[in-house]
């Protein structure tokens, strides 16, 4: 990730002048797309502020899907004065061919404005472009004349749920435009018709879309970026570091009140990018999940739900999988503290016979999400006032006798994925006794008396695929009993 100043105070930022949004509208209402963008880079200033309209409309641009195959090039370039039906005698007077459908040049152009927009601009004033949850009886926002055809078709992005939505498969479609004179029982001859194709033919028959499209990965990299910077200039005395940008996608309960828990949509994101085979997706995934993490430490957050969806996933992904996902948190006190009460939950609930290996299939409907989170505050008898405290302190240290039942306790019940969460908690619980100012004496005793080299070697001893994870612990412990 890139990393951003720290600062406690945005740069005041003025609007664009109209003459300066002209140029780039202008631009954009002609189909000339690359030309606009370089205007906007231009322009691009920490003192000026662009114009929420037109960082939708790059939004739009940047999301645009690539044509399936050359035969559908055809659909972007118009030349609507067909040498067939022109004037054989006034063949300079032809219209020149429009592009009203960005290319992909165009596409790419966008990406890489937005992410040195985000590097030059508030994270508020580029805020203002992305979906903003509401609750189902408000009314979708009513923003500014829409000229260009690009302007209107990036109203889809405004009216979405949140902006995970956007970047999902298909979520922008491909425009299909069509001349007039080819269309029986069309008005107005000489009037561009502009129609959504439906998503490309190849990818009809998939159950499921990917949570991130092909193309829209750059754009997944300057939310996390926005996010990022937005927590990074995060001012005031709250004892959680977070951005409140990011809390303010995820939605308010239905009834209005109590907490926010719903994060179903960038924990499949975060989940998908660590089953990437690239390590910048899969980097890129970690680092979205940091910022979660962040805001489900504050009060307005249900941290026991967050827990308990994020366990669930882990309860169904592969080995791989987990390695990957709780081996890549950061060395923060917070993260790590997180990633212990993540694995005990874990290796709670298979110790305690909960959710079996078939379980879950994925929730789709909210209402069945709702249920979820009510039935799971009752299981744990906890209020949303006790959640809310509980959340907006740091999660408390688990003693050392905790951590030496949950490695040991096996219930009959061994896998790769058991033994990796269990390497992953000694490893996270070792790293925070090092740095803490006062260490456990438990700790201290079975690290140093031969205790707790031991017990790795019985726990991983058994199974041929852990000899190598046994090996590398024991010799972590004799160094943890060094130091």
């Amino acid at each position: 990730m890139v990393s951003h100043p720290s600062t406690h105070q945005d740069p005041q930022e003025c609007e664009m002048t109209r003459n300066q949004r002209g140029l780039v509208e202008t631009c954009f209402e002609e189909g000339q797309y690359e030309s606009g963008i370089a205007v906007l880079e231009q322009l691009r200033s920490e003192k000026f502020k662009p114009p929420v309209s037109l960082v939708r409309q790059l939004f739009y641009i940047a999301l645009y899907p690539p044509p399936p195959s050359l035969d559908h090039v055809e659909e972007r370039d118009l030349n609507f004065a067909s040498p067939s039906k022109g004037s054989p005698t006034k063949p300079k007077h032809q219209a020149p061919k429009m592009t009203f459908a960005p290319s992909v040049n165009a596409s790419e152009a966008a990406q890489r404005l937005l992410l040195s927009f985000v590097r030059t601009n508030t994270p508020t004033s580029l805020f203002q472009a992305l979906p903003q949850p509401r609750r189902n009886n408000e009314l979708p926002f009513e923003g500014d004349d829409h000229d260009s055809v690009v302007a209107k078709e990036s109203l889809c992005i405004q009216d979405a749920k949140h902006c995970w939505a956007i970047l999902k498969e298909g979520f922008v479609p491909r425009i299909r435009v069509s001349q007039p004179s080819l269309l029986a029982g069309k008005k107005k001859r000489g009037k561009l018709i502009i129609e959504p194709e439906e998503y490309v033919e190849e990818n009809r028959s998939n159950s499921v879309l990917a949570p991130v499209a092909e193309y829209a990965w750059l754009v997944l990299l300057w939310l996390v970026e926005l996010f990022q910077r937005d927590e990074s200039l995060k001012s005031g005395d709250d004892s959680v570091k977070h951005s409140p940008l990011l809390l303010l996608q995820i939605p308010l309960p239905r009834s209005g009140t109590g907490l926010r828990w719903e994060a179903d949509a960038p924990l499949d994101i975060v989940f998908y990018c660590v089953s990437q085979s690239q390590p910048q997706r899969r980097q890129l995934g970690l680092e979205l999940m940091a910022l979660l993490i962040g805001i489900s430490l504050t009060a307005e957050f249900d941290f026991n739900m967050f827990l308990e969806q994020v366990t669930s996933r882990l309860h169904s992904a592969s080995p791989e999988i987990v390695q990957t996902f709780l081996s890549g948190f950061h060395l923060s006190q917070s993260l790590q503290l997180f990633k212990i009460a993540l694995c005990r939950k874990f290796l709670s609930d298979e110790s305690g016979g909960r959710n079996p290996p078939s379980r879950r299939p994925k929730p789709q409907a909210r209402a069945v999400r709702a249920a979820r989170g009510i039935a799971l505050a009752r299981e744990e008898n906890l209020s949303s006032s006790s959640a809310a405290s509980f959340s907006a302190s740091k999660i408390s240290m688990p003693s050392t006798s905790d951590i030496v039942h949950l490695l040991t306790a096996s219930n009959g019940c061994t896998s790769p994925a058991i033994l990796t969460v269990k390497k992953e908690l000694l490893i996270s619980y070792a790293y925070l006794q090092q740095i803490a100012e006062r260490r456990d004496a438990e700790w201290q005793q079975i690290a140093t008396d031969g205790r707790l080299e031991a017990q790795v070697n019985s726990v991983f001893g058994g199974e041929s695929y852990a000899q190598q994870d046994r090996d590398a612990l024991i010799n972590l412990v004799r160094v943890w009993a060094m130091n």
